[in-house]
């Protein structure tokens, strides 16, 4: 007690902890923002943030103090007297470990401490003091403790204080460094496991036991450590190690040998339990051995990247779920047909390296050849197969997690809230380049070419695939789970029958929907509402049905907007099904897998922040049209009719819902988050319409791109555009349409006028750099006011690698006069005093208008609609200039 108290009175620990502290709090302040708008501060998302805010500091405390406990005495001279003494040798270790291992668990006491006042300043009162303590006190109180007796073992063994110092530095950075090296086994790297991640719904899960294995792994070696630094301990003047260590059998032949003995018998069935685990039961990989496989992959299968192969048009499993092992059982039958204008002598089947695949069988065609290392066969026909013909391909698979491996434990298959897509649980056809490295320096390494990039969007032969790789099908799927969970997948659940302790229902398509769907399973509370003719669903924890009414407003905003404007729902439901780990939507067949961390637990009580719930739904919603109706080619382009187009779709609803000020808001981030990532672009910047799966341009440029279109030529003339590849391309197959093809239609629907504009948006990298230098306002003798804007524009042309060129500018840009600073507090319609729109060119201008109230503000474009360099410099409060 008197070496804790010693501890806790230190001014060196105290700063440390208030440092830590204040850490904390300002991490959780800001901790999950998405659009500027708050998350509440439930328990699971505070723990997450203390894990990476007091591990520093706690190993900061534990080399520090591990030194001043060991050598205290020594340091005040009075080692002689205490070591002359009768006094046993453990009463010096275990005092000072067990002292160090409760400061150091203190610092959790204080992060809880933090945690709480944060979620009550926050207004967050649900403390959920048991998640404290069993996911953060209890397993961090192991963690602490290894570290403790590491420390005092250490500095037991050092000739002095500062070497023990500089080996528990050594080590801190070896951490570090050896993972970056592919040391990163969780056997040999001391106090390690293989934690995971919080969940809400699914807790712990089975992560929890498997930390406790390697907790008493580490545990077992801790006694070890003990036993020893017991053996070693110095006493009187004698700071050598190898005397001690002449003494050292003596010292272990009574009871401490004994409890080191049985620490060394548990230590070595632990690790040998613990390695079948991981690398018998479960393949083990460095990172450097699976950018070796990556590449071998690629080196042996890219080339049949491009090879004719038959679609999948009906599929029909049945699945056998067992969230608990976890496992899934899967058996099931495709039909295929030649859909090319040529015979077809082989198909390709590959799956996913942790499914294991019982048995596969092609109608009428035997294996040819084997990639057992890379799960890739390829049948040849006995008799090729015709075009139009059909063969089936039956199959039988599992996947499941044996014990625990290494790393990467599935988070796929679990307790409550399990989903999964059938890319892995089911075989898929073809070739195509998932998983390959993209690391331009790797794959330079591994003698692969630098690059790996999609066709030139003039390759028509790109056109016969999809990026998705899917094919249009027809499903019937029948799964069995837990009889307490509800499972869902693609289509309309014609039954659901409980039989025992088992659930089974069917689910059966009623129209063609991509061979790319989910299967979730969980104990979900379900929240319904009928709206048009389609029942809208949320099914989400229980705990989490605070936003899921805005969830359902928002898909039925949508659904009004896109049926009105695109074309009709191919479906009688839309569905929300939430899932445990991640912070993503995903869209599949009128099911929007959601992530609890994406939404469910927003506080958008602030009507100023962006409502990105809703956002969030309409886009995933859009999608139903714009990926599962129409659907680009595997080429340059391709994610621009479906990320682009579904980034429109959701900022339409945006602005029916909130009107164009909640819209400003947003196109302000998407702006600044577009003109960031250019600057971290490792290839080259594309034109909109050649976009490479490049996120902030298909996502973020793309958005800004389709709203100014709208705004310059209409949106009933967009929306024209958008039927009419609706009406030429969806639940269609090869050749699919390309952005060139969403380009022409455009064009078709908008004037002349307008033309060089698209060509600016979509073909070019176009910027424009467009500011008000200068705001005057006087009041003439009617009481109206003339007001003065002095603008300075230009228009610039980049290329892929930056380099700017200027061009003339000639468009007509928005011009408002508000009485209060757009996007700032609640500003609202009623600070507009005037909006129009005027024509702007290149150069210095001056524009005149004149107001019935008095003006505070005004400048170009104040609604962030064009892709300007700096947006701040749009608008100027009067006066200034």
């Amino acid at each position: 007690m008197f070496e804790t108290v010693l501890v806790f009175k230190s001014p060196a620990y105290v700063v440390l902890v208030l440092l830590a502290m204040a850490f904390a709090v300002a991490t959780l302040f800001f901790t999950g923002e998405i659009y500027g708008a708050p998350i509440l501060l439930v328990t699971r998302v505070v723990i997450t943030a203390l894990l990476g805010t007091f591990g520093l500091i706690s190993m900061i405390i534990a080399i520090y103090y591990s030194g001043e406990l060991v050598w205290r005495d020594r340091d005040r001279k009075m080692h002689e007297i205490v070591d002359a003494s009768s006094t046993p040798d453990w009463t010096f270790l275990v005092p000072k470990t067990l002292a160090l291992a409760l400061v150091l668990i203190s610092t959790l006491l204080i992060g809880v401490i933090a945690g709480m006042a944060t979620q009550t300043i926050k207004g967050h009162t649900d403390y959920e003091l048991g998640k404290y303590l069993v996911w953060y006190v209890i397993p961090g109180a192991v963690n602490m403790t290894g570290i403790a007796v590491l420390a005092i073992f250490v500095q037991a063994l050092s000739p002095n204080k500062f070497i023990g110092w500089a080996i528990m530095v050594i080590y801190l950075i070896s951490t570090i460094v050896l993972s970056n090296l592919g040391f990163d086994h969780p056997l040999y790297q001391y106090g390690q496991g293989v934690g995971g991640p919080p969940s809400d719904m699914n807790g712990r899960g089975d992560f929890a036991g498997f930390a406790a294995w390697f907790d008493a792994y580490w545990g077992a070696f801790g006694v070890i450590l003990l036993v020893l630094a017991y053996a070693l301990w110095r006493r009187g003047t004698e700071n050598r190690l190898w005397p001690r260590l002449k003494r050292l059998p003596h010292r272990l032949a009574g009871p401490a040998g004994l409890i080191g003995g049985v620490a060394l018998v548990v230590f070595a069935g632990l690790g040998v339990f613990i390695y079948m685990n991981t690398n018998v039961w479960n393949e083990y990989r460095t990172q450097a051995q699976q950018e070796a496989e990556q590449a071998a992959y690629e080196k042996a299968l890219l080339r049949y990247e491009t090879t004719p192969q038959p679609s999948v048009v009906d599929v029909r499993l049945v699945m056998d779920l067992r969230p608990h092992q976890p496992k899934l059982t899967t058996r099931g039958t495709y039909v295929l047909v030649n859909n090319t204008n040529a015979p077809l002598p082989e198909v390709h089947l590959r799956w996913t390296g942790d499914l294991e695949m019982v048995s596969l069988t092609v109608q009428g065609a035997t294996v040819a050849r084997e990639w057992e290392d890379f799960e890739y066969r390829i049948y040849r026909f006995g008799t090729p197969m015709q075009p139009g013909e059909r063969r089936t391909v039956t199959f039988a698979s599992v996947l499941e997690q044996r014990g625990f491996k290494a790393s990467g434990n599935t988070t796929r298959l679990v307790d409550n809230g399990t989903f999964v897509n059938n890319m892995e649980f089911a075989p898929m056809v073809g070739m195509d380049r998932q998983g390959l490295l993209t690391d331009r320096t790797k794959r330079r390494k591994l003698g692969l070419p630098a690059e790996l990039r999609p066709a030139k969007l003039e390759d028509e032969s790109a056109r016969d695939r999809n990026y998705i790789g899917a094919d249009w099908v027809t499903a019937d799927i029948t799964i069995s789970t837990e009889a307490d969970q509800t499972v869902i997948a693609p289509g309309r659940m014609v039954s659901d029958v409980v039989n025992g302790d088992r659930r089974t229902s069917r689910f059966v398509t009623e129209s063609p929907v991509l061979n790319f769907f989910s299967v979730q399973s969980a104990r979900y509370e379900r929240t319904a509402r009928t709206h048009n003719g389609v029942e809208m669903v949320v099914f989400h924890d229980a705990a989490h049905g605070r936003n899921v009414p805005r969830m359902l407003d928002a898909l039925s905003a949508s659904l009004d907007y896109f049926q009105a404007n695109f074309s009709p729902y191919q479906f009688r439901q839309a569905r929300i099904v939430e899932f445990p780990y991640g912070a993503f939507a995903q869209s599949y067949p009128n099911t929007f897998a959601w992530a609890e961390g994406l939404g469910f637990i927003a506080d958008l009580s602030d009507p100023t922040k962006v409502d990105y719930v809703t956002y969030v739904g309409a886009h995933e919603f859009a999608h139903q049209w714009w990926a599962h109706q129409v659907v680009g080619s595997n080429q340059q382009g391709m994610t621009v009719l479906s990320e682009t187009l579904a980034q429109y779709s959701a900022l339409m609803v945006m602005e029916k819902m909130y009107g164009q000020e909640q819209i400003r808001r947003f196109l302000k981030q998407e702006l600044d988050r577009y003109l960031r990532s250019r600057g971290t672009e490792r290839l080259e910047e594309m034109p909109l319409m050649r976009v490479e799966n490049q996120q902030y341009i298909h996502y973020q440029k793309g958005g800004l791109v389709m709203y100014l279109l709208r705004d310059q030529i209409g949106e009933d003339a967009v929306n024209r555009a958008l039927r009419r590849v609706l009406a030429q391309y969806a639940f269609k197959g090869a050749p699919y349409p390309r952005s060139l093809d969403l380009i022409a239609a455009i064009r078709a629907e908008a004037p002349a006028d307008k033309q060089a504009l698209i060509t600016d948006l979509f073909e070019k990298i176009t910027l424009y750099d467009v500011k008000t230098t200068g705001v005057t306002a006087t009041r003439r003798a009617d009481g109206r006011w003339d007001v003065s804007v002095t603008v300075d524009a230009r228009k610039l042309y980049a290329d892929g690698e930056g380099v700017e060129t200027a061009a003339p500018l000639n468009e007509v840009f928005d011009v408002g006069i508000f009485t209060a600073e757009p996007g700032k507090g609640a500003f609202g319609e009623d600070d507009v005093v005037l909006l129009e729109r005027r024509p702007i060119r290149s150069g210095v201008q001056t524009l005149r208008f004149i107001t019935t109230r008095e003006p505070r503000f005004a400048g170009v474009d104040p609604y962030n609609k064009w892709i300007d360099r700096d947006s701040n410099d749009n608008v100027r409060a009067v006066g200034q200039g």
